[in-house]
C-alpha cells in the first residue's frame, strides 16, 4: 500500500513539474497575436474614422497643402479619403529564429492616383463649359476645391495586398520602418 501512494505521489509530483514548465514555456504572449493586435490598434481608429485620427490626418494634409484656398475642410477631405477603408490580416508569419515576423495584410483603400484621374476628368469637362470665363480666381480655387473633393468621394477603394516586417526588439514586437512605404504604395495604387 505504501508503494502504491509513493507511486501515486511520484506521479502527481511529475504532473506538477511538466505543467509548470509548460506554463512557463508558454506564458508570454503569442507573437501571432500581439501582431495582429498591434495592426489592429493602428488601423482600427482609421477604419472606424475615429475623431482624434481624422483631426491629426487632418492637421497633416493642411500642413502639407493650403486645402482652404480651395474652400475644403480638411477633416472632411480625410473622411472623404478614408470611406471604404478596410483591412484584413491574411497571415502572420514568423521565422524561426523568433527575431522577426511578416504580416501579410489586404488593405483596402482609394488610391489617390484614382482620384487625381477623375479629378483630370471632371476638370476637362469644367474647363470645356464656359462657366470657367467669367469666374474671380477666388471662385476658380472654390470650384477647383469641389472637383478635387468630388473626385475624391466617387473614387472606388481598392484592395492591395501590403507585407509587414515585424522585429522584435527588447522582448518587443515592432513594425520596421518599411510600413511606411507599404501604406504610401497602397495609397498610390
Amino acid at each position: 500500500m505504501k508503494k502504491t501512494r509513493f507511486f501515486a505521489a511520484l506521479c502527481l509530483a511529475a504532473a506538477l513539474a511538466c505543467g509548470m514548465m509548460l506554463a512557463a514555456c508558454s506564458s508570454g504572449p503569442d507573437p501571432e497575436e500581439v501582431i495582429s493586435q498591434d495592426i489592429a490598434t493602428q488601423f482600427d481608429p482609421i477604419k472606424n474614422l475615429d475623431q482624434a485620427a481624422v483631426d491629426e490626418l487632418a492637421q497633416d494634409a493642411e500642413s502639407g497643402a493650403d486645402l482652404s484656398d480651395f474652400g475644403i475642410d480638411g477633416a472632411e477631405y480625410i473622411k472623404a479619403m478614408l470611406g471604404g477603408f478596410d483591412y484584413s490580416i491574411v497571415s502572420v508569419n514568423v521565422a524561426e529564429d523568433g527575431q522577426s515576423a511578416t504580416a501579410i495584410v489586404n488593405v483596402t483603400c482609394k488610391s489617390f492616383n484614382a482620384a487625381n484621374d477623375r479629378a483630370n476628368e471632371i476638370s476637362e469637362e469644367f474647363a470645356a463649359s464656359d462657366e470657367i470665363t467669367d469666374m474671380s480666381m477666388d471662385d476658380l480655387n472654390k470650384k477647383i476645391g469641389e472637383i478635387l473633393m468630388q473626385a475624391m468621394n466617387e473614387t472606388e477603394p481598392s484592395t492591395v495586398e501590403c507585407e509587414f516586417q515585424y522585429n522584435l526588439v527588447d522582448g518587443a514586437w515592432t513594425m520596421s520602418d518599411s510600413a511606411e512605404s507599404e501604406i504610401y504604395n497602397a495609397f498610390f495604387s
